[in-house]
């Protein structure tokens, strides 16, 4: 499957080649053949078993398009980024060095934003699907009130892991029993929303890793996450701002409007894969989704720009010691 969107493209399963022909790039399946300019294009998302050349890597770093390969579990488990790619090394040393105080500010807003948006989900699917979440509302709305209170990072992850569980156990009510979705089960996904939730956090993880990219931060210093061997830390930071508006609202979408069914998923006792046709209406979706314009700022934004936006504002934060303000989904 190859997906070709604005400013995406993503390959999707087994046999592809790609080429470079001129300044072109050719991808070649065994069905399917595409040419595109990379020009046109942003991010490059590989999953499955793919061939690219030297060239091919050559020409698209030229262009500055990212380069990411996701795994079948489905992880984020490489990218390849050009050799000076907008590496700024005292940005880098005031994020390591970012004050208890200030870390503890941007991260209390983090929170406060990640907590919000499960809110503003369980209000609009209260109000659209007559369903009653006015318990977990009010846990959620108390979970916002704690977490202004506390003066550490641990405390604040704590809150973060209690929200998480009260906005799962609501959406679980409007999730048909047949598809076996009991709680979040991050790495295997052992159902098919699992499946749906952990491929979409991926693809988001990459954008947002992006954006990080391109303002100048290191994506593996965090400031609400712990910094941890190779975990993109910081980008697990943005893209909590971003789960719901985004990836949630289309896995809930396909739920309520019964776009998906059990036999879209190869569900076998140690994880669970969606079949390649099913993955490519969900990638499609999903990007759809990733363009929709969204009132940021006073203006209309796609979502994609909305995230660089949110990054840039991170690294203002932390480069001139500015109020980081973070993204909340009306």
């Amino acid at each position: 499957m190859i997906e070709k969107r604005l400013r995406n493209v993503v390959i999707s399963g087994y046999g592809y080649k790609i080429k470079c022909r001129k300044n072109l790039v050719l991808i070649k399946g065994e069905n399917e053949n595409i040419i595109i300019s990379p020009r046109e294009i942003e991010q490059l998302v590989i999953t499955g078993a793919v061939s690219l050349t030297s060239d091919v890597v050559r020409v698209l770093m030229d262009n500055n398009v990212d380069i990411v390969f996701v795994g079948h579990r489905p992880k984020f488990f490489a990218r390849i980024v050009r050799s000076d790619y907008n590496f700024i090394t005292d940005l880098w040393r005031k994020q390591i060095m970012l004050p208890t105080e200030r870390r503890l500010e941007i991260a209390k807003e983090i929170v406060d934003c990640l907590i919000y948006n499960k809110l503003r989900m369980l209000q609009h699917l209260e109000k659209n699907r007559d369903i009653d979440f006015s318990v977990e509302i009010d846990r959620l709305k108390y979970e916002r009130e704690k977490s202004s209170t506390y003066e550490d990072i641990p405390s604040l992850m704590g809150v973060e892991g209690d929200a998480t569980r009260i906005y799962f156990s609501a959406v679980r009510k409007i999730i048909p029993k047949e598809f076996g979705f009991k709680k979040r089960v991050k790495h295997p996904p052992l159902d098919p929303i699992n499946s749906m939730l952990s491929y979409g956090y991926t693809i988001l993880l990459s954008r947002v890793s992006y954006g990080l990219l391109l303002s100048g931060l290191n994506v593996y210093e965090g400031i609400l996450h712990e910094s941890y061997r190779n975990r993109e830390a910081l980008a697990y930071d943005l893209m909590e701002e971003f789960r719901q508006p985004i990836v949630d609202r289309v896995v809930i979408t396909f739920i309520v409007r019964g776009m998906v069914k059990t036999d879209d998923f190869d569900i076998r006792k140690e994880m669970c894969y969606m079949k390649e046709n099913f993955k490519r209406n969900y990638l499609d979706s999903l990007y759809s989704r990733f363009e929709n314009m969204y009132r940021y700022l006073g203006k209309p934004m796609e979502f994609l720009d909305i995230i660089f936006e949110q990054a840039k504002k991170l690294s203002n934060a932390i480069k001139n010691d500015e109020k980081y303000v973070g993204f909340r989904y009306r």
